[in-house]
Formats: structure tokens, sequence, C-alpha cells
């Protein structure tokens, strides 16, 4: 990600998406945490640490990111026991209860390899919660400025996990406002044809636009937490179990 578009990523930490991103989080570590006892926790590119506090709530978390403000950011909410700078994959001693990925993998030119190290880091029966970008047709200069290599849908997401992994969950999110951001991002591309320079597409900003967004992520939580798989929308999730026959 180019400099100028991880400045405008962190000006961005509090907005709609990332917040409901964030109760989604919460909501799929509380259903399927591995135990009741306080965890340990890893989130791989952690950006501006918005989604530590959350994490915290299940335990002690560290944190992967390799860029110098993000990292400053992390540590000022000191809430992680370690913040680590290395690139994916890097050797690594601890084990961990959960490992979170959101918005990460597809930023690395292998994926697989990432998460077969993720894996690798579960202690048997360890949750993996990933979220990406989904569907490759909406590939545009908003994901080159980001550095993405990749969209997926649900089933390239599923096929790009390790074989000793169940998944519990997966499906599409921000969903019922799919349709509002498809538009959006189609105009927004062709306002910028024929210039030379990727760049990322700005948040929604407004009272009323924020607050209608917000109250669509609400709904679509409160049926996701119901068991729904949303069957389309502009991120995919999923969630696994690391298959305690997979050996420590």
């Amino acid at each position: 990600m180019d400099s100028k578009s991880y400045e405008q990523y962190l000006r961005e930490t509090d907005d709609w998406l990332k917040t409901a991103r964030a109760r989604l989080l919460h909501q799929l570590v509380a259903r399927h945490r591995p135990s009741d006892r306080p965890l340990e926790l890893l989130e791989v590119g952690a950006g501006a640490g918005q989604n530590l506090p959350t994490l915290s709530q299940f335990g002690v978390v560290d944190a992967i990111e390799v860029n110098s403000l993000g990292r400053e950011a992390i540590n000022a909410r000191n809430v992680t026991r370690s913040t680590f700078a290395e690139a994916v994959p890097f050797p690594l001693e601890r084990r961990y209860d959960v490992i979170c990925a959101l918005d990460v993998i597809e930023h690395l030119p292998d994926d697989r390899e990432a998460l077969q190290w993720m894996h690798d880091l579960l202690r048997p029966e360890g949750l993996l919660v990933i979220t990406v970008p989904a569907y490759q047709w909406l590939f545009s200069d908003h994901d080159r400025a980001l550095g993405h290599f990749r969209r997926y849908t649900r089933p390239r997401l599923q096929a790009a996990l390790p074989p000793r992994m169940d998944i519990l969950g997966a499906g599409y999110f921000t969903h019922f406002a799919f349709p509002l951001a498809v538009c959006a991002r189609a105009a927004w591309s062709l306002k910028r044809m024929g210039r030379a320079e990727p760049a990322k597409q700005a948040s929604p900003r407004g009272r009323l636009v924020e607050r209608t967004l917000a109250r669509l992520h609400d709904a679509e939580l409160a049926l996701i937490a119901r068991g729904y798989q949303p069957p389309f929308g502009l991120s995919a999730y999923l969630v696994a179990r690391r298959n305690a026959a997979s050996g420590a």
C-alpha cells in the first residue's frame, strides 16, 4: 500500500465498515472460541490496531504490522503483549488459540503459504478468522492502490485453506449495502478513467450516510448471529478450526 493510501486508511479506522467488521469479529470469536479460559490471540496485519481492543476482551493479544505508522498507532493503544514488524511468514515460536487476518491475505503474493503458516501457529482446535474483499470483477484502482493481488469468492477463500482445517462458518459481509457499494465503486472508477496513478476510494462520509450504513450492518449482524450466512456482499468472511488430529 502506498503511503498516501495508508494515511487515508489511518484516518478511516473508525468508519462504519471497520466498526462493523470489529463487531463481526467479536461475534465470531465469542461463538466459536476454543475454550472459556483467557485466550492467546494474534492479529496478522493489524493496521492501526482498531480490532485489538475487541480481541483483548478474550485474553492476551499479539499483533503483526509491517507499516511503521500502523505500529505507532498500535503501540499508542497499549493493549498488545508484543507487536512484530516482520512480513509473514517468519519464525515465531509462540502458539495461539485464535489468529485473525482481516483484509490481509489479499495483500500477499502467496495466500496459501500465509494461511499454512497461520495454521501451524494455532494450537489444536485453535480458531482462524479471515476476511477478504469479494469478487475479482470488482478489482479496480482502489485495489491497486492498496496493494491487493486478488479478490475472492467464498469458494476461492475456502480452497486456499490448509486441508486440516474444519470450516465452522463462511459467508459474505456488507450484504445489504452491496448494491450501493457496487454502484459507488462503478461511478468512482468511471470518474477516474484515464488517470495513471491508482488511488484508494474514500469511505463514504456524512451523518445520514453513515447512520444508514450502520443500521444496515446492525441488521446484517443480527442475522449472522442467528446463523444466517449472506450469499453475497462486498467482503467474504470465514471462520475455521484447526483439526485436533493435525497435532501440536
